[in-house]
């Protein structure tokens, strides 16, 4: 384990207040298997439902035009950047959440890796913010926000999963829109 990895480790057990042993730290490859066993640690392995989900979802569609729906593509509700900057603004401004950076899709293609050229299988590659739905903003916020909406104890399996992506973003740099439960912590964000 390197050095990134470990300080992973601190701030997971930090912030949820459970020791991950040494032997299953070393057995926990991506971002789901960890949010899995914290939630079997917490006893909310089956519990998807979340106020805070539902919260979030009301202040980020009441921002919106009253067709907007949770399905509704980021493109269509947010069809430029002056939309977005208004839509960041006045969700700072009114309930003090912070969108996640959402950054731009590559200006060009990145050279196959290593791995893909010997194997000549594509890695998944991460979908651009503007293909995807309000569904996936309301996690994103959540998750870039979970210091402030997620205070423990936690009551979801969907909360943990949250806690943790937010958690692996801080400590990784990897913006939390690019980070997926089946995310390796080696392969896919570069942590040692």
């Amino acid at each position: 384990m390197g050095l990134d990895t470990v300080e992973l480790v601190y701030s997971l057990e930090r912030y949820f207040g459970v020791e991950i042993p040494d032997a299953v730290s070393e057995k926990l490859y991506t971002v789901g298997e960890v949010a899995t066993w914290f939630s079997q640690q917490l006893g909310v392995t089956g519990q998807r439902y979340s106020a805070v989900r539902a919260d979030v979802a009301a202040q980020l569609l009441a921002e919106l035009p009253a067709a907007a729906t949770e399905a509704m593509p980021l493109r269509e509700a947010l069809p430029d950047a002056q939309a977005l900057k208004l839509y960041r603004y006045a969700l700072r401004n009114r309930y003090g959440l912070v969108l996640p950076p959402l950054a731009a899709p590559p200006a060009f293609s990145a050279s196959p890796s290593l791995w893909e050229v010997l194997t000549g299988r594509q890695l998944p590659k991460t979908p651009y913010w503007h293909t995807q739905t309000l569904t996936e903003l309301i996690d994103w916020t959540i998750a870039a926000n979970y210091e402030k909406l997620l205070v423990p104890p936690l009551g979801s399996y969907y909360e943990v999963e949250q806690a943790v992506i937010g958690i692996t973003s801080y400590s990784s740099g990897v913006p939390v829109e690019e980070i997926r439960l089946e995310s390796s912590f080696v392969n896919d964000l570069g942590m040692d």
